[in-house]
């Protein structure tokens, strides 16, 4: 989608009740001292240093107060969601890069959020769908193949890259095919406990 397009999504998305997150979100809780309390519940849980009017952050607690994800992700853009994810990893002391393309064969990973250990490579899907297991095999596999063609760009580096697929949705599994299924109100535990998760996890 082109710039023109986005941003006649966005004037869409903020100019209709029916599908601003933040309008729903105030309709539900009844008033402006409720919406604010569940908004800091919601950003002190993810660790992020960002304005509770972020239209991610109002997405996530809707979610969490039960509301479906199949129509709470289509009052979010994807890049919205991408760049929700990638100040998330900031906030926990990841050096980020977005959007990297790779070539030979051509590709491109969402985030690479780089730490003292270890790199994390990120493919962010705000899903609307719990995905069958076949299908989270698939983009595990995907993703696994993104994170094997970075590592070629960067041998030097002692750090194991480990793959990972961020959701705004609750998924079944946690680990498909050494990927991590993330979903984003639990990347803080994630990402603090990623130690013992490595036995779990295929390392590039």
């Amino acid at each position: 989608m082109g710039r023109g397009g986005y941003r006649r999504r966005q004037r869409i998305l903020h100019g209709n009740p029916l599908t601003d997150p933040l309008f729903a979100l105030k309709r539900r809780v009844g008033s402006d001292e409720g919406l604010s309390a569940l908004l800091e519940v919601t950003r002190e849980s993810l660790g992020a240093n960002c304005s509770p009017n972020e239209r991610a952050l109002v997405a996530l607690t809707l979610c969490r107060l039960g509301a479906p994800p199949e129509l709470v992700s289509t009052s979010l853009h994807w890049r919205e969601f991408e760049g929700f994810c990638a100040g998330l990893l900031k906030s926990s002391g990841f050096e980020v890069r977005e959007d990297v393309r790779l070539r030979k064969p051509t590709a491109q990973i969402d985030i690479l959020a780089q730490g003292p250990s270890f790199v994390l490579s990120v493919d962010c899907k705000h899903w609307s769908r719990t995905l069958t297991a076949s299908g989270l095999r698939r983009f595990a596999d995907a993703q696994l193949q993104r994170s094997e063609l970075f590592r070629k760009t960067v041998r030097a580096d002692p750090r194991p890259i480990v793959s990972a697929i961020l959701t705004l949705s609750e998924q079944k599994e946690r680990f498909v095919e050494g990927v991590a299924i993330v979903p984003l109100f639990t990347l803080r535990d994630f990402v603090g406990s990623i130690e013992a998760f490595r036995g779990l996890l295929k390392e590039s």
